[in-house]
């Protein structure tokens, strides 16, 4: 599996992800991820929560996965 098909298992829920959830299910780079999920169009939202940061995916999943399939 991918880190881009990861990310998309784990987020693709709609509920919000704290930074620490994403760096132990997906990976210590998941920034970097989530990067490359932005280029091919997907959008997130972020919020603050405490001291770290939660993001939700908004728009994506499915047109990803598609190409990947």
């Amino acid at each position: 599996m991918t880190k881009l098909e990861l990310l998309a298992s784990v987020m693709g829920d709609g509920g919000w992800h704290s930074t620490d959830d994403l760096v132990q299910r997906v990976g210590h780079r998941f920034s970097a991820t989530k990067h490359c999920a932005q280029k091919r169009g997907w959008k997130f939202d972020r919020r603050r929560e405490g001291m770290q940061f939660e993001y939700r995916l908004v728009v994506g999943v499915g047109k990803v996965i598609s190409k990947v399939s």
